[in-house]
Protein backbone atom coordinates (compact mmCIF):
# COMPACT_ATOMS: atom_id res chain seq x y z
CA UNK A 1 0.00 0.00 0.00
CA UNK A 2 2.79 2.46 0.76
CA UNK A 3 4.31 1.93 -2.69
CA UNK A 4 0.95 2.72 -4.29
CA UNK A 5 0.58 5.97 -2.40
CA UNK A 6 4.18 6.89 -3.10
CA UNK A 7 3.65 6.50 -6.85
CA UNK A 8 0.27 8.31 -6.78
CA UNK A 9 1.26 11.26 -4.63
CA UNK A 10 0.81 13.68 -7.53
CA UNK A 11 -2.76 12.50 -8.17
CA UNK A 12 -3.89 12.43 -4.53
CA UNK A 13 -1.56 14.59 -2.45
CA UNK A 14 -3.70 14.85 0.68
CA UNK A 15 -4.73 11.19 0.71
CA UNK A 16 -1.13 10.12 0.08
CA UNK A 17 0.01 12.17 3.05
CA UNK A 18 -2.65 10.62 5.30
CA UNK A 19 -1.91 7.11 4.01
CA UNK A 20 1.83 7.45 4.63
CA UNK A 21 1.14 8.75 8.11
CA UNK A 22 -1.20 5.96 9.21
CA UNK A 23 -0.10 2.98 7.10
CA UNK A 24 3.46 3.34 8.34
CA UNK A 25 2.49 2.58 11.94
CA UNK A 26 3.56 -0.97 12.86
CA UNK A 27 0.99 -3.33 14.34
CA UNK A 28 1.26 -3.84 18.08
CA UNK A 29 1.22 -7.16 19.87
CA UNK A 30 0.80 -5.71 23.35
CA UNK A 31 -2.70 -7.13 23.78
CA UNK A 32 -1.68 -10.68 22.91
CA UNK A 33 1.40 -10.48 25.15
CA UNK A 34 -0.78 -9.27 28.01
CA UNK A 35 -3.24 -12.12 27.44
CA UNK A 36 -0.52 -14.79 27.51
CA UNK A 37 1.04 -13.28 30.63
CA UNK A 38 -2.36 -13.37 32.29
CA UNK A 39 -2.79 -17.00 31.19
CA UNK A 40 0.51 -17.92 32.80
CA UNK A 41 -0.70 -16.41 36.06
CA UNK A 42 -3.96 -18.36 35.91
CA UNK A 43 -2.37 -21.70 35.00
CA UNK A 44 0.07 -22.05 37.87
CA UNK A 45 1.51 -25.27 39.32
CA UNK A 46 -1.35 -25.39 41.79
CA UNK A 47 -4.00 -24.92 39.10
CA UNK A 48 -2.64 -27.21 36.42
CA UNK A 49 -5.85 -29.27 36.22
CA UNK A 50 -8.23 -26.50 35.16
CA UNK A 51 -10.34 -27.50 32.22
CA UNK A 52 -10.66 -25.31 29.14
CA UNK A 53 -14.04 -23.79 29.98
CA UNK A 54 -12.97 -22.81 33.50
CA UNK A 55 -9.80 -21.24 32.13
CA UNK A 56 -11.82 -19.25 29.56
CA UNK A 57 -14.24 -18.04 32.24
CA UNK A 58 -11.43 -16.89 34.54
CA UNK A 59 -9.65 -15.18 31.61
CA UNK A 60 -12.80 -13.31 30.60
CA UNK A 61 -13.54 -12.22 34.15
CA UNK A 62 -9.99 -10.90 34.62
CA UNK A 63 -10.08 -8.98 31.33
CA UNK A 64 -13.38 -7.24 32.11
Amino acid sequence: PLDYWKSNTARFPVLALIARKYLGIPASSATSKRFFSQGALIMSKLRNRLNKSTFEIISCLKSW
